[in-house]
């Protein structure tokens, strides 16, 4: 079994408040990659990353060029409309 590092102590906190509420689904310690669209967009679906009741849109983040190298390119496959590349 692998160990769990802090990364997944449940003291640990978001900048997010919705993602500190005890009864959330995607606190800090699970933040799962999905692809979602806005209601009432008619913008293809991309992939975002859900934490607390907000999603990190990947789009947004990877045009920003924030990250480099692996970390940039990661973000550009995740950001797709399907995250089978990533």
């Amino acid at each position: 079994m692998i160990p769990l590092n802090e990364t997944h102590a449940p003291s640990e906190q978001s900048w997010l408040d919705s993602a500190n509420d005890p009864q959330t689904d995607f606190p800090l310690q699970n933040l799962p990659f999905a692809s979602f669209q806005q209601i009432g967009e008619s913008q293809q679906w991309r992939g975002g990353i859900a934490i607390g009741d907000q999603v990190l849109d990947l789009k947004q983040l990877a045009q920003k060029k924030l990250l480099q190298q692996d970390a940039q390119r990661a973000i550009e496959l995740g950001s797709q409309h399907q995250l089978n590349e990533l």
